[in-house]
């Protein structure tokens, strides 16, 4: 497997690891299959694979006790239409390598949020409510960040510690946020000599390639 898409699918199960743990929700691993044991949160899948060629009945076993779920299918080698599912994302897993801007300067109108106010602000802005509680806040692996232009809140991303690399995720705003180069330059400042991973979809994907990341496979989610 190419290494820059193992550390694409390993970051974002960090990002689902440590966003259940911020709900208290418990999940199980096992064999290659991530599986939550309670109701996930809004725009989480309850069942996610960690390689390819994970049985289909596997995963329906896993998802079976969800009446309405989500299966991350992160290989996108699964078919799950026969028990019920329909395709609700066609995306692609993205990197970028390092970059060399240097610690802690953020690009002007790009800040870290660091108040409730200023979150709530944000989430609402966002349309995120319950996905990430107040205490993300106080979570080292997580970062708020936000774009204001004019004095007003304009956009904003989240970047996660996803170890082997950062996880690039909810870039939302003006333009095409993710693919600009203040987020990026944000990302770098903040996490300096780190790769960039992502994934997306439509025209979304096309302005990250055409920002230098690089497709490395399908990433499809499934919902019931």
């Amino acid at each position: 497997m190419d290494p820059r898409l193992r550390a694409a699918v390993d970051a974002s199960v960090r990002w689902y690891d440590d966003v259940f743990a911020l709900h208290h929700i418990p999940v199980r691993v096992e064999d290659g299959l991530w599986a939550a044991l309670g109701p996930p949160p809004p725009w989480h899948s309850a069942v996610k694979t960690l390689e390819p060629g994970i049985e289909t009945t596997r995963v329906v076993r896993a998802s079976a006790g969800q009446d309405h779920c989500a299966v991350a299918d992160s290989f996108g080698d699964l078919d799950l239409a026969p028990h019920g599912f329909e395709v609700l994302i066609e995306a692609t897993w993205l990197h970028l390598p390092p970059g060399d801007q240097p610690v802690g300067t953020c690009p002007a109108g790009w800040s870290v949020v660091a108040s409730e106010d200023a979150f709530s602000e944000w989430v609402a802005a966002h349309g995120y409510a319950g996905v990430l509680p107040p205490i993300v806040l106080d979570d080292a692996r997580f970062w708020i960040l936000a774009f204001s232009r004019g004095g007003r809140l304009r956009g904003g991303a989240v970047i996660h510690d996803g170890d082997g690399a950062v996880g690039l995720s909810n870039t939302w705003g003006d333009g095409r946020v993710a693919a600009s180069t203040g987020v990026l330059a944000a990302v770098s400042a903040l996490h300096p000599g780190r790769a960039v991973v992502d994934y997306a979809a439509g025209v979304e994907r096309d302005a990250m390639v055409a920002a230098g990341f690089a497709p490395l496979g399908p990433h499809r989610v499934w919902t019931r």
